[in-house]
Parts: C-alpha cells; structure tokens; sequence
C-alpha cells in the first residue's frame, strides 16, 4: 500500500492541505491521524547514514504488539553417508518481548514553500526527519539506558575490557577474543576520535593497524555516539531493531497559521535488543590524566 503511486499522491495532498475525501480516505485518517510516509529509498538512505547501524543489525517492521521469536545460534551442517540418517541440529531461538518507544520530532514550514509547486515537500521533510531520526536513533541504540528508552549496547550485559593505553597487542587481543564464528560478520564501530587514533597505531614493524576502510580486513564503521575511548567488535545481526510504526507525520494546519507556517509532528516507535551479548565485545581505554 505504502509503496503505489496513489497512496503518494495522497500522502503528498495531505502535506500541502489538499486533501480531498478520497484522499482522506486512502491514508485511512480517520483512524489513523498519523499516516506513514510511502515507501522511499532515498529517506531509507538517510536513515542508515545518520544511524549506520540500521545497516549491520538485524532490522524488523512488525505492526501491533507482542513477543518476537529471535535465533539465538545455528544449527550446524555435516557429511553423511547415502545411507545414514539427517543429522539433527536445530536453531536455538528465544522469546524477547520488545517495546514500541516513541521518538517525535516536529518541524515547521512556510506557506510559501509549501504552495510553491517546484518545490518537493515530501522530499524535504522525509530527509529533515530521517535525520534527525538516525541521530536519536543511534544514540539510543548505543547509550540508551532502559528506562522509558531502548536499552543501549555500552549499558547491556556484552563483555568490556579495559587497558590503559590504546595499543597493537590491545586490538588483537579484542579481535580474537571474539569468537571465531562470529568473526566472519562481523565489524568495528568508532568514533571519530577513536578512528584517528587507531590510524596512529603501528605493530612491531611499523605497519599501520588501520589501512584503507579495514582492520584485520573487518570494516570500520563511525558511530559518534560512542565515546572516544571505545571500541566496539562483533556481529551486530544480533542486535534487532524492531519496527513497531516507521517514521510517520500529522499535520498541524492551525497551530503556528499566525506565522504563515504549517507544522508537521513526525514520530516513529521501535526498540532494539541483542539477542546474544557473546556476539559484540567492547575495548574501554582508561588513560591517566
């Protein structure tokens, strides 16, 4: 629905106050004050480049409420002969029951903008929200506390060495106190800061630790939102973002009128999780001041 050409082309009335009952109708308003925006590659885009882990983890659009079955490891594959029986090796999963945490947002825009038909309102406020949404995001999905917000990855329960400087030896020990397994998918995430440190690191030869967008030929990711004295390595499809209601507006047509401006009120509702603390481990640098 939220992909067809009739549904835009409502959804782009109802931007502008244009809407007619058909219209109306189609975004199904009645019910639903808060209609999504249609499908859109490019607002996809921008969320997964303000929240990069939206492009690692393991992300699920689920409507309603509920408990949701997650794999927690993989069963395994061996050689038989013609003759002998499948061997039985079964997924492990668990129930985790996920919350719908609101995040909300509100922008403003002239009349004159609006009613300027060059000018794409849709392609405007999807990019400012998908902005502003990945930054909350991400920081919630790495620093978020658990209480009334999604329980972030530096306040769960994942494995958090600590060294007093930030050296070689200290990076491989991370690298490979991560499983094996897992190792095969997975990725650094920085800071800034932390970035610009690794690529001053050099082994006992003097090779750089941290040469093009790798280390160990695992991709390093910036992640802003951690701290400049951590490192985090791991498979991070076993974090899940679960999607209650994707990034979604309602109009506000008479609040800010005295100002020749329109408010459009954008929220979404999600919840993210790990569901294996083995798969992510974290290097925290402690240095004397």
């Amino acid at each position: 629905m939220f992909e067809t050409e009739i549904y835009k082309e409502a959804f782009g009335h109802m931007l502008r106050n244009k809407m007619n009952q058909d219209d109306r109708s189609i975004l199904n308003l009645d019910k639903n004050p808060s209609p999504e925006f249609p499908k859109n590659a490019k607002m996809d885009a921008t969320l997964a480049k303000y929240n990069p882990l939206r492009r690692i983890a393991n992300v699920i659009n689920v409507s309603g409420e509920g408990n949701i079955v997650v794999t927690t490891a993989n069963g395994k594959a061996e050689i038989v002969d013609e003759s002998q029986m499948f061997p039985e090796s079964n997924d492990e999963s668990k129930e985790l029951k996920f919350s719908a945490y609101k995040i909300a947002s509100l922008a403003k825009l002239k009349l004159a903008f609006i009613n300027d038909r060059h000018f794409d309102v849709e392609d405007y406020l999807s990019t400012k929200f998908a902005k502003r949404f990945g930054v909350c995001e991400e920081s919630l999905f790495i620093k978020g506390t658990g209480n009334k917000e999604p329980l972030g990855i530096m306040n769960s329960d994942i494995a958090k060495a600590t060294a007093s400087a930030l050296t070689y030896d200290e990076v491989v020990k991370l690298f490979f106190s991560l499983d094996k397994d897992l190792r095969i998918n997975a990725t650094w995430l920085v800071s800034d800061e932390m970035a610009m440190k690794l690529r001053l690191v050099k082994d006992a030869n003097g090779n750089p630790l941290f040469t093009g967008d790798s280390i160990f030929n695992k991709e390093v990711i910036i992640v802003n939102s951690l701290d400049e004295n951590t490192i985090l390595f791991g498979d991070f499809s076993y974090l899940t973002i679960l999607i209650r209601k994707p990034i979604s507006i309602r109009m506000l047509t008479e609040k800010y009128i005295a100002t020749g401006e329109y408010g459009y009120a954008g929220n979404e509702r999600l919840d993210a999780k790990i569901t294996d603390v083995n798969a992510i481990k974290a290097l925290v640098i402690h240095t004397e001041e």
